[in-house]
């Protein structure tokens, strides 16, 4: 079995870049998390609409999609997806609106199941795109 092929399909074909990207997961997370802050703390005004949650599904789709074309990796396609939905859910998104807020512990399952349906959703297709126009482009 090739392991360094298996590991370049999961993972990415450069190691450094994967760790950037890696990296660049956190950071989309807390920046999801702060966006979705300030549209709460400013009493939810009129935002773009790519900046809502069609528009900010198809924009992580496509940073996705980028990523996988220029590295490859699919665990790190599902990472990037996986923190942004985690930032969007840790910050209440899309919880409590017919019901009370979720208690603490409650709101950590949440924002887990979430990343993972993120992950395997968002995260496979903008995968699945970038590998695609790769292996069309080159």
């Amino acid at each position: 079995m090739d392991t360094a092929g298996t590991s370049g399909r999961f993972f990415g074909r450069d190691e450094d870049d994967a760790r950037r990207w890696a990296a660049a997961a956190l950071a989309l997370s807390l920046g999801s998390f702060v966006l979705f802050s300030a549209v709460k703390a400013l009493d939810y005004p009129t935002v773009h609409l790519l900046l809502w949650w069609e528009g900010y599904a198809v924009l992580l789709t496509a940073l996705v999609g980028v990523q996988s074309y220029s590295n490859g990796g699919l665990v790190t396609s599902w990472l990037l997806a996986f923190g942004a939905v985690v930032g969007v859910v840790a910050n209440y998104g899309g919880l409590g609106l017919t019901g009370g807020a979720p208690t603490l512990p409650e709101l950590a399952g949440l924002a887990l199941v979430a990343g993972s349906a993120g992950a395997a959703t968002v995260g496979t297709v903008g995968f699945a795109l970038g590998a695609t126009v790769r292996r069309l482009v080159g």
